[in-house]
């Protein structure tokens, strides 16, 4: 009798752990608490477990773990849970084992009922040893009410067997309940760290935008005072010049930042790859004076999506590169078509570690002394509305290759 009952407990505590981390990994996938109808989903299949493992007694009374997973859905989640998982473990017991004192397991339950929702809400509020103890308590009542109605009912039961079957219940609740607190504590602390997250990365934004955008409107605001004192019309127009690329450059650092807002396209468009690409190369390289460019460029090949956003996203990988090389070096574009495009820029500047290649992209991570990240970052955001990926390989001090990969658009032109 002592190795089945035994194997059938163990067997209900192992779906009750099992459960249990459903309910963790479930967090974890979703990164959020399991509904209501969720936790009653899971709950429901460990209760026919342990109901279907059952070890009998005798006639009509058996013993089971399937009150563990009723205390906990009832405690943690709430009258109504408890009620929908009462109702369950008396169709199942009736369906499963039969009618055999049925009216004695219907009392049970609906007396446990009520004391669980009783004591519902302040149990999450209370301690851990308060918690354990009440659910200690309660499977205690209940292992006893089966263990003397198979008195009752003259079940061939030991002194030592009775203990053995009031012990295990008892360990199984306290480990369940702690691996229970265990999940929850988690919980806690992955939301706590989430929302701590997310303050720093507003912390980070709002001091970024304050100097991004600060110095070109210091920098204008203290030309335009020159203005207002200079009497020579000729210095008088270099101030406003210069007042005014202040201000392109602020507007420039908030488009950038609105390039977050909107990953995905306002205006679908077939951007020619080769056009675009050729016309970054001419504004860029007066600029870049010890950079020489070389590019391999193919004809008649389209992408869809903003022609703005495609040109601002390739201009910011070849900007990153060219800052790369303070001492000068070599930048080549490449377009690669096979099943989709792929657009290779190339660098011989000082690379990256494997470190750096893996938070490529990230908001506030450069390797520049002076800088945010967000203009690589906004790249990556282009390529993914775009559908497409990105990739970076490099090494440090022999530079640095970003791929981007995109579908290519059929050429309507063609035939």
């Amino acid at each position: 009798m002592i190795d089945s009952a035994l194997t059938n407990l163990l067997l209900n505590f192992l779906f009750i752990i099992v459960g249990l981390l459903a309910f963790a990994l479930y967090f974890d996938f979703k990164k959020k608490t399991p509904s209501k109808g969720i936790v009653i989903i899971l709950s429901t299949f460990t209760i026919l477990l342990c109901v279907l493992f059952s070890y009998k007694l005798t006639a009509g009374v058996y013993v089971d773990l399937r009150r563990i997973p009723f205390f906990l859905a009832s405690l943690y989640f709430g009258p109504q849970v408890s009620f929908v998982l009462m109702v369950v473990i008396i169709l199942l017991r009736y369906l499963f084992i039969g009618s055999g004192l049925i009216h004695l397991v219907i009392l049970n339950y609906f007396i446990t009922f009520l004391i669980l929702a009783a004591f519902s809400n302040g149990f999450l509020c209370a301690k851990k040893k308060v918690k354990m103890l009440f659910t200690v308590v309660i499977c205690f009542i209940m292992t006893i009410f089966n263990l003397v109605f198979g008195y009752v009912y003259e079940a061939e039961i030991s002194r030592n067997e009775y203990i053995y079957l009031v012990l295990i219940p008892l360990v199984a609740t306290i480990i369940s309940v702690m691996i229970a607190e265990m999940i929850r504590k988690l919980i806690i602390m992955r939301r706590t760290l989430s929302q701590h997250e997310k303050l720093q990365v507003v912390s980070q934004l709002a001091a970024s935008i304050s100097h991004e955008v600060r110095n070109p409107l210091t920098s204008s605001k203290g030309f335009l005072q020159l203005v207002r004192e200079e009497k020579d019309e000729e210095l008088q127009k270099q101030f406003i010049d210069l007042s005014l690329k202040g201000i392109d450059q602020a507007t420039h650092v908030i488009e950038d930042y609105l390039t977050f807002t909107n990953s995905t396209p306002d205006k679908i468009e077939r951007i020619n790859v080769k056009h675009s690409i050729v016309e970054l190369i001419e504004m860029v390289e007066p600029l870049a004076q010890h950079v020489s460019f070389s590019h391999q460029l193919i004809d008649d090949i389209y992408v869809e999506g903003q022609a703005h956003s495609f040109r601002k996203c390739i201009g910011n990988i070849m900007n990153n590169a060219i800052e790369s090389m303070p001492q000068g070096g070599k930048l080549s574009v490449e377009m690669i078509v096979n099943e989709n495009l792929i657009i290779a820029v190339t660098d011989s500047g000082l690379g990256m570690t494997k470190e750096q290649i893996q938070r490529f992209g990230e908001p506030f991570f450069t390797t520049k002394d002076e800088g945010t990240g967000l203009g690589v970052m906004a790249a990556n955001i282009i390529v993914h509305s775009m559908k497409g990926n990105i990739q970076v390989k490099s090494e440090l001090n022999r530079g640095t290759t970003v791929y981007i990969e995109l579908h290519k658009s059929l050429n309507l032109d063609a035939g």
